[in-house]
């Protein structure tokens, strides 16, 4: 899983969560990694996030509403749409999607 954290509309560090039992990165037996927001490794999301951020209070209802002070965003890896082979993808192959925006219990 891979942890946004936002300011408002700035992004603080992006916070990557590695289960250690290789299974769900919930419930904190995780090891996590944080990363500069302009990090190589999550940049591209951190500018998705960003030119989505227009788009994501209309689309919840919330026109005209300011963004929480504190708030993030949860991705989830996946392979890649048609993805067949047995093992997962590498790294540099994983795709990611939004699993929730959190800002009751940012943590």
């Amino acid at each position: 899983e891979v942890r946004i954290l936002m300011a408002g509309d700035t992004c603080q560090m992006a916070i990557h969560k590695k289960p250690l039992s290789g299974l769900s990165a919930v419930g904190g037996n995780s090891a996590y990694t944080y990363y500069k927001p302009e990090d190589p490794k999550y940049a591209s999301m951190v500018q998705t996030l960003y030119a989505d951020i227009p788009t994501l209070l209309p689309a919840m209802g919330l026109e005209g509403e300011p963004l929480p002070l504190l708030w993030t965003a949860d991705y989830i890896p996946k392979n890649p749409e048609g993805w067949e082979k047995k093992e997962n993808a590498s790294d540099s192959e994983t795709e990611y999607v939004v699993g929730e925006f959190n800002c009751s219990c940012v943590g």
